[in-house]
Formats: C-alpha cells, sequence, structure tokens
C-alpha cells in the first residue's frame, strides 16, 4: 500500500483532483475485470468476507501458469509483504515460502531482508518472541545466498535484539558474532566490523574476559577512526562505556561517553537511541561519583519527552537523579511511567539496570514491601547465573527491604510480621545458592561485587536484630575505596545507627555519622536521615574547628516558649504521634524521661494534651527541623 500511495502522490504531484481521478480509474478497472470473472462464472460466490477467489484451485493454477515471470515475482513478494505485516510468528514459513516463489536460490536475499526487516518491527512495541521466528527464517535464507552486508546486519541485529540479554543464549549469541565477523570481512562490508567487535567485546566481558574484550574494542576504534565510521564510534563508546562503568572506572567511562556523544553529533546520530544511552552512561558515572547536579546538567535535557523503550537507560537515569536531589513526586511519576514499558520490563537488562533503583526508590519513601515485590520480580527473569554476576544491587536492594520489615515489625511487636520479613531473606539467600552463588562471586569484569556483597552481609544482620557496626563499617570502606561516596555514606550512616542502638555513647557512633554526612553531599533522602540520626542522639555533625573561626554561631531552636533543644526534638516526635516507650526507642531514653519531657512541653506550652501540643506547635513554626 504504501507503494501505491507514493506512485498516486508521484502521478497526480499532489493534485487532490487528479489524485481522486487516478484511485477511481484504477478501482474501475479492477471492477471491469471482476465482472468479466464473474460472467464467466470463475469467480466464487460464497466469499463471506467480501473479497473475490476462483471457484476451483485448478482455476488458480492455470491463472498462475500463464503469469509472466515478472509477473509472479511481482505477486509472490505483494503475498509475502501482507503475510509478514500480520505480525504473527506462525507465518514466518509461509513469508519464507512466498518469497522462495519469486525466482531461484541466488534471489533469496530479498527474501531474507523482509524477514529480517519484519522481525526487527515485531520487537518494537512487543515481546521479543514475536519476532524471533521470522529472524531464524532470515537468516536460513541468507545462508543459501553469497555473502552480503545484509546477511552480517541481520546477524547482528539476531544476537543483539534476541540473545544478548538472554543468558541461557550466551553461547549461541558469540557463534553467530563470529559468523558475522566473517561474512561482514568477505562481503567488504567494512561499516559493520567495528559494530561487530563491540558486541564481541561485550561478550568477551560478560565471561570475564577482561583482556579480550579491551583488545576487540581497540581493533574496531582503530577502524572506525580511520574510515570516520560515525555509527561505528558510537558502538565502541556504548560498549566501552557500559564495561568501565562495571569495572568501577568511573571517570574513564564518563570520558568514553562523552566523547561518544560528541561523535554521535558530529555524525548527525544525537536523536539514536544510542546516543541516549551514552547520555545515561555519563550521568549513571557521575552520580556513582557523587557529583549529582553534574549528572542533572546532563540528563534533564535528554529526557524532557515521556519515557520510550528506546532510551529507557536514560529516563531511569534520570528517576534516580530526580530522587537524590530531594524530588520524590517527581521520581514516583517517572518510574511509574518507565514500568509501563512492557517491550522492555521483562529484559534481563532491566532488571538488573533499573529495577534496583526502583526498588531503591521504594526503600526511601517508606515502601519496603514494594520494594521486595519488585526485586522478586526481577530475580524470577534470570534462568541460568550467567548474568546474575550483575545482580549485586538488586539482592542488596531486596535484602534491605527485608531488614526494613523486620525492624518495623519488631518495633509494632509483630512477631507474625518479624518472621515473614525473616522467611522473606532465607528466600533471596536460598534463590543466591541456586544461582551457585555467582551474585557475590568475584568477577572480573564487575569491580562492585565485593562491596555489594559486603552491604549484603550487612543488611542480614540488620533482618536477625540489631545491625553489626563491623559489618557496615567494611562495607562503607569497600565503597570508599571504589570512589562511590553515597554508597560509603550509607553503611556510614548505618554503622552509627547499629552502634547506637547497642547502647554504645553517642560518642562512639560520632566519627561514622560525620563520615556519613560528609559523603551524602548530592543525595538528599540520605542526608535527611543522617541529620535526622544526629539529632536524635545529639552529635554535632560540624566541629567549631571544622565551621572556621569567622563562621555565624550555628542557629539556636526557637525559644519562645522556653523549650530546650531536647525537647523540642521530643515534641516533634509528639507531633507525628509517638508514644512514650517509642520516643524513648528513638532517642536512646528511657520511658520514663521521655515522659518526664513530655510533661515538661505540655506545661511549657499551656495545653492540655498531645493534640494540643501538636496543634500549637504547628502553627507556631515549632516543627521545622533545627540544626544540630
Amino acid at each position: 500500500m504504501p507503494r501505491v500511495v507514493d506512485e498516486l502522490y508521484a502521478r497526480a504531484e499532489g493534485n487532490p483532483f487528479f489524485t481522486e481521478q487516478l484511485v477511481a480509474a484504477g478501482l474501475e478497472a479492477v471492477r471491469r475485470g471482476l465482472r468479466g470473472l464473474a460472467a464467466a462464472r470463475l469467480l466464487a460466490e460464497d466469499a463471506a468476507d467480501g473479497g473475490h477467489r476462483l471457484r476451483h484451485a485448478l482455476l488458480a493454477e492455470a491463472v498462475a501458469g500463464g503469469l509472466l515471470p515478472g509477473e509472479r515475482a511481482v505477486l509472490h513478494e505483494r503475498a509475502a509483504r501482507a503475510l509478514a505485516s500480520a505480525g504473527d510468528p506462525a507465518l514466518a514459513a509461509e513469508v519464507a515460502g512466498q518469497l522462495a516463489g519469486r525466482g531461484p536460490p541466488g534471489r533469496g536475499i530479498p527474501a531474507a531482508v523482509i524477514c529480517h526487516r519484519t522481525a526487527v518491527a515485531r520487537v518494537k512495541d512487543a515481546p521479543r518472541s514475536t519476532g524471533l521466528p521470522l529472524m531464524e527464517e532470515a537468516l536460513r535464507l541468507f545462508e543459501q545466498a553469497p555473502p552480503s552486508s545484509e546477511h552480517a546486519e541481520a546477524l547482528l541485529d539476531y544476537v543483539t535484539i534476541f540473545l544478548l540479554y538472554a543468558e541461557d543464549r550466551l553461547q549461541a549469541g558469540r557463534v553467530a558474532l563470529d559468523r558475522a565477523l566473517e561474512i561482514a570481512e568477505a562481503a567488504g562490508a567494512t561499516a559493520l566490523i567495528p559494530r561487530t567487535l563491540s558486541v564481541i567485546a561485550f561478550t568477551a566481558f560478560v565471561r570475564g574476559q577482561v583482556a579480550d574484550g579491551l583488545a576487540a574494542l581497540e581493533r574496531g576504534w582503530a577502524l572506525a577512526r580511520a574510515a570516520r565510521d560515525g555509527p561505528g564510534l558510537v558502538w565502541l563508546a556504548v560498549n566501552e562505556g557500559g564495561a568501565l562503568l562495571k569495572l568501577a572506572q568511573f571517570q574513564r567511562a564518563a570520558d568514553v561517553a562523552s566523547r561518544g556523544l560528541d561523535d554521535a553529533r558530529q555524525a548527525g546520530l544525537q536523536s539514536w537511541d544510542l546516543a541516549s544511552r551514552l547520555a545515561a552512561f555519563v550521568a549513571e558515572a557521575l552520580v556513582a561519583l557523587g557529583r549529582t547536579a553534574e549528572a542533572a546538567a546532563l540528563i534533564d535535557p535528554q529526557t524532557t519527552m515521556p519515557p520510550h523503550h528506546d532510551q529507557w537507560l536514560a529516563q531511569v537515569i534520570r528517576a534516580e537523579v530526580d530522587l537524590l536531589r530531594g524530588d520524590t513526586g517527581a521520581a514516583t511519576e517517572r518510574w511509574q511511567l518507565i514500568a509501563a514499558l512492557s517491550a522492555v520490563t521483562s529484559r534481563v537488562d532491566f532488571a538488573y539496570d533499573a529495577v534496583p533503583r526502583a526498588a531503591e526508590a521504594m526503600l526511601w519513601e517508606g515502601r519496603p514491601g514494594e520494594a521486595l515485590r519488585e526485586t522478586r520480580r526481577a530475580l524470577g527473569l534470570f534462568k541460568v547465573p550467567g548474568l546474575t554476576i550483575l545482580c549485586g544491587r538488586l539482592l542488596a536492594a531486596g535484602m534491605r527491604a527485608c531488614a526494613d520489615l523486620a525492624e518495623q515489625a519488631r518495633a509494632r511487636r509483630d512477631q507474625g510480621a518479624a518472621m515473614a520479613a525473616m522467611d522473606a531473606a532465607d528466600g533471596l539467600v536460598t534463590w543466591v545458592g541456586q544461582m551457585d552463588g555467582v551474585p557475590f562471586t568475584d568477577h572480573p569484569s564487575v569491580a562492585t561485587i565485593p562491596a555489594e556483597r559486603a552491604t549484603w552481609d550487612a543488611e542480614r544482620t540488620r533482618v536477625a536484630g540489631l545491625g553489626d557496626p563491623g559489618a557496615w563499617d567494611g562495607a562503607a570502606k569497600a565503597w570508599q575505596d571504589l570512589g562511590c561516596p553515597h554508597r560509603a555514606g550509607y553503611a556510614w550512616w548505618r554503622q552509627a545507627q547499629a552502634q547506637l542502638d547497642a547502647g554504645q555513647p553517642a560518642a562512639t557512633a560520632t566519627g561514622a555519622l560525620r563520615a556519613a554526612a560528609a559523603a551524602a553531599g548530592g543525595h538528599a533522602p540520605l542526608l535527611a536521615q543522617i541529620c535526622a540520626l544526629a539529632e536524635r542522639a545529639r552529635i554535632p555533625l560540624q566541629t567549631a574547628a571544622a565551621a572556621g573561626p569567622g563562621a555565624a554561631p550555628p542557629t539556636r531552636p526557637l525559644t519562645r516558649y522556653g523549650l530546650t533543644y531536647r525537647e523540642l526534638t521530643v515534641l516533634r516526635l509528639l507531633a507525628a504521634g509517638r508514644t512514650n516507650p517509642q520516643i524513648g526507642a528513638e532517642l536512646y531514653i528511657s520511658t520514663s524521661t521521655a515522659s518526664v519531657h513530655v510533661s515538661n512541653i505540655l506545661r511549657k506550652l499551656g495545653v492540655s494534651g498531645r493534640v494540643q501540643a501538636a496543634a500549637l506547635a504547628e502553627r507556631s513554626g515549632l516543627l521545622r527541623p533545627q540544626p544540630p
């Protein structure tokens, strides 16, 4: 149909009247032919769909036999295109059969091209399985023809779309890549060689063959630069940038991805989905380094449109940046839109790249149950251990959810919920065992595994009861060594919390809490929790010496009602609905001491009850946070 439209437009030169007349003339010619066939009683009378068919199959054979070879080829191709456009994978063989009728085996390339392109189109807004039969049929047809660039490109699409993230088919992917490289070289398709080498490098990294992966990239860079191959340079930047992120070489990753973005712009490919991925890589590296403002400046302009399956990773990083700068509403809304992208949410790469960030957002918003559900759903996508080397962050988020649920249950004295949280944690441990421990086994290509393992172990101590300060100290140092301040800051905060929960003096937790505060810049939710813990434990986060001799004295709490700093802290908890035992637990004081503070607050405010105290505090501005 598009070809007919184009022909009509060309012949009528866009004139509506001429177009209408051409259509009318074409329809009249068809009607005359049909009337002639009907008069000769050659058409069936029971075409239920309103169409027309010959009365007997032998008549159809006779008509087909009388066609000229060129006419027969055109009809076969039209039939193939109509079948392919139906989108039914079961029709792949029929499509191929129609295309095979166009001529001898040497003409199989057009047939294969149609199958290939239709297969790629099928997966744009649907699961990958819908296009796989057509793609396999395309490759079968290509193998019957001489080497061609189309064949090499089809093999590349076969790997990157259908095999690369199907972890049980990684070996088949490597075989197909070697074949793609062989065909590209034989066909002189030099523009495809850098792209092929970049994907070969990816598979090498997954296998832990870092040196082989870097060597493949280096060969690709040399060829692409010599040929000034813009698309090739972008492909290489994507795969090297992604590898460097997993190697925790964040600054190098940002540099490589930034250069790739420049190459994309110079080649006019700034709207390409791979350019969006490069922008996401730069922002991801900056976030890992704690440079939230720089990441926001880069990713905000890239994500002004609603999420789309071609640039989902950039949207994921934007949602994380929104959360880090404290805009939880925007982050939540964006996550909801991302979750609606059904074409990507069932992919393994989405499970290890997006779901951990989504789960962490839920955890910072106080929704551990939802975070655990998301974690379990994502883990269900992994069928064999292969790509579970990238599951450490996801698993740590899941264990954190279990720990939060356990803490909440213990605070409510809900033994059943506490046991359920521990059972959920055991389920995660069992899953890791089913994957042969691969997610937390050191791997040459994934430098973050030891720090993720340390975080997982520390979160498990929270599930069981009081957290282990030593475990959290080890996790903090592991992240600090990788240059990830926010991750280290989170662990230091948990360390200080565990020390205070264990009844250790506030002075013991001061060092960890101050280190956490220093590392939390650009992470609003974490910094808020650190300040809240410092306030409850009366730990100043900034010493007088650190403030400097010329610094202004710290702002004092509101004293209009003669409240002390400690009483202001108690008042805020009271206004939040805490009971005296809960206030005592949060401030590390006894219930009786908390009761005395509440009595003094009611007396100083001149009210008779807790509800009146909360209302007066809200109206008077006493509930605004005060610096420790």
